[in-house]
């Protein structure tokens, strides 16, 4: 039993059922995909809104967009454990995700803000922008599974960080090498998505990224289950 406490987290496996999970569920998956991310999104870029409506409007995409990880977090690991979940039960137990991932929203903001204050060109500004990066890869390999586990375990914010932190002790480099590997992944999406300035060239960016962020950390979180049994 120590030794299987002690087990790796497998990211082949993570990978895998990374490919598998939208397919299964598609319904759930790819349909809150299109309807909480995709259309937001045509919406807000095509309703040529300004000034205060366009702020709300990308806050309310935002909000959207985080209901959907969560939801789809809770589908990814019903399915991982054998039971299907329909869309409408997954959004009733989002919140805790919601709110987790607002917690880590809000912290991403301060630390961009501190950037953007930054002396760029000085070694001050050099050391900082090293700080907010190791910080920023830090937090990468302890929060991964932490909006999954929020929404699974009904935690808030705080105790889904310390219980995030549990789970990944052992486990973070392994964790790391897949944040980048996921990152490297997007990083053409994120090059030709945005700077092609067409509406679906960034809508096509938004959603592999969302669906990303929503299926990997739920499997991530779902290893680490299995590798402490």
């Amino acid at each position: 039993m120590a030794d299987r406490a002690e087990a790796p987290l497998d990211i082949a496996t993570v990978l895998r059922r990374s490919l598998v999970a939208p397919l299964a569920d598609p319904g759930p998956v790819l349909g809150g995909l299109v309807l909480l991310v995709i259309v937001p999104g045509l919406v807000t870029r095509l309703g040529h809104a300004q000034g205060d409506i366009l702020t709300l409007l990308i806050v309310v995409r935002t909000l959207l967009a985080m209901l959907y990880a969560a939801a789809t977090a809770s589908v990814i690991i019903a399915r991982v454990q054998g039971r299907p979940m329909a869309l409408r039960a997954a959004l009733a137990r989002a919140a805790p995700g919601v709110q987790a991932a607002l917690l880590i929203g809000a912290a991403t903001v301060f630390g961009l803000t501190l950037q953007l204050f930054s002396r760029h060109g000085s070694v001050a500004g050099w050391a900082l922008d090293a700080l907010l990066l190791s910080a920023a890869l830090l937090g990468a390999s302890v929060l991964m599974p932490v909006v999954p586990l929020a929404v699974v375990e009904a935690l808030a914010p705080v105790a889904a960080i310390r219980r995030a932190a549990a789970l990944t002790s052992g486990n973070r480099n392994r964790i790391l090498g897949l944040v980048l590997l996921v990152g490297l992944t997007l990083a053409p999406l994120a090059a030709l998505g945005p700077a092609s300035g067409s509406l679906w060239g960034t809508i096509l960016f938004e959603a592999p990224a969302w669906l990303v962020a929503a299926v990997v950390p739920a499997l991530v979180y779902a290893g680490l289950l299995e590798s402490k049994l």
